[in-house]
């Protein structure tokens, strides 16, 4: 932000500011100031701001997290839905229905072979 008082430098501080910056003069100070462009900083913009690692982390923190809910959400739904199939489906062991299983039509559970 340039203020009224400010003026710009003459040729004798045209190398002053670096990466960019204008150099100001204000007649009641000596030495020269630099307006730095994006980015940079110092007294003679010879800083490189960079950017700021806080906010980066948190968004990755964020995403990291919100992840992982959705990913031990899944998990936790399919465990349920297993369970609960399990529980809902009677099963019956060999020894119940005999020796020969194949047949799908018996009403108890059991599968029988039919030979003839």
């Amino acid at each position: 932000m340039r203020t009224d008082h400010e003026e710009l430098c003459g040729t004798s501080y045209g190398s002053f500011c670096l990466n960019g910056g204008i150099c100001y003069m204000i007649p009641t100070v000596s030495s020269p100031f630099c307006r730095c462009i994006e980015n940079y900083t110092g007294a003679r913009c010879e800083e490189v701001l960079l950017p700021s690692i806080k906010s980066q982390t948190k968004g990755d923190l964020f995403a990291v997290l919100l992840a992982s809910l959705l990913l031990l959400g899944v998990l936790l739904i399919g465990t349920f839905y297993f369970l609960c199939r399990k529980a809902s489906i009677p099963r019956t062991s060999s020894s119940e229905c005999g020796a020969n299983l194949v047949d799908t039509t018996s009403s108890n559970g059991c599968n029988k072979i039919i030979t003839e």
